[in-house]
């Protein structure tokens, strides 16, 4: 049975898919691009992993927002070039505010933050912010391919922070703008328009991620590490309100097999199941067989998509 009707999932406007490494977020998102597309739906698929793999499978390659198939747009984010681009508009925001000597100052120490935990995935979030409310109308669906869980996981943390922060620094610094020349006013407002439109950016798109129009597929395989890994994040993922869809279990082995040894493994994985059916029992399970091969181009590709589709409802 499908986990969700048509007409709900082309409702949905974001559809991310979050995972432990190499269990086929790449690959099933894609599928799920490609099946919406195939329907006619226009869809950006955006991969915010740092080792893109999307014009790989898709076999087109482009820069910025390409068109790989009809229907089907790519994007693929630079998390060092996001972070280099984060840190220019930060330091723009803030040289109006000091003085020549200390703003080289403060340039000195970004040049360390760069290296932060945390910098890369809020350089991320803010390319990613602006994609998809900038493009917010020119497509249907937009198909997120995620870092690793815990990249992802912080991302979605700080969409909700970085918000309610700004909020906060801009009630103080209209109090202190009273206090300002009209000299310094003037460099004030400047950096105050910066801050309130990144602030109008991130409430607007922490409002998305927590709305209907929003849906997380957690991907994993039936091993032990996947299984307690989506646990910890489907958890994380529910205390931050975001909408968990079906969990989609990735390269499921063949009822039967001949070979010993993958004998022993479906029995193994018979145990995994029925653990994940245990452990998520409140989400619809959608299994995904192992290919014989790698997935490679659009034609095997669209196999997957048909499948996935199917499974989907679409």
């Amino acid at each position: 049975m499908p986990a969700f009707k048509l007409l709900e999932m082309l409702d949905r406007k974001l559809f991310f898919f979050g995972g432990k490494g190499g269990v086929g977020k790449t690959t099933l998102s894609s599928a799920l691009a490609l099946a919406l597309a195939d329907r006619g739906r226009k869809t950006l698929i955006i991969s915010t992993d740092p080792a893109h793999s999307l014009s790989d499978i898709l076999g087109v390659k482009g820069e910025g927002i390409f068109q790989a198939l009809p229907n089907l747009y790519v994007c693929e984010i630079d998390p060092y070039e996001a972070v280099r681009g984060y840190m220019k508009k930060a330091l723009e925001s803030i040289e109006p505010l000091v003085n020549a000597e200390v703003f080289d100052q403060i340039k000195e120490a970004f040049h360390s933050i760069e290296e932060t935990p945390g910098t890369e995935e809020a350089a991320t979030l803010e390319e990613l912010t602006k994609l998809i409310l900038g493009h917010f109308g020119d497509y249907e669906h937009f198909v997120i391919d995620t870092a690793p869980t815990g990249h992802t996981l912080q991302m979605l943390k700080t969409a909700s922070r970085i918000g309610r922060w700004l909020e906060e620094l801009l009630k103080r610094k209209r109090t202190a703008q009273k206090l300002w020349s009209a000299s310094g006013k003037e460099k004030e407002d400047r950096a105050i328009h910066i801050l309130e439109e990144r602030r109008k950016r991130f409430l607007a798109f922490s409002e998305l991620l927590l709305s209907r129009k929003t849906i997380f597929f957690p991907v994993l395989n039936p091993e032990r590490l996947p299984i307690e890994e989506t646990y910890r994040m489907v958890n994380s993922l529910k205390k931050l309100r975001v909408n968990v869809g079906a969990i989609i279990v990735n390269k499921v082995l063949p009822p039967a097999t001949r070979d010993e040894f993958f004998t022993m493994r479906k029995e193994q994985e018979k145990e995994y199941m029925k653990e994940i059916r245990e452990k998520f029992k409140e989400f619809p399970i959608v299994e995904i067989p192992m290919k014989e091969k790698d997935i490679e181009g659009v034609n095997q590709l669209r196999e997957v998509s048909v499948e996935l589709g199917r499974r989907l409802g679409i």
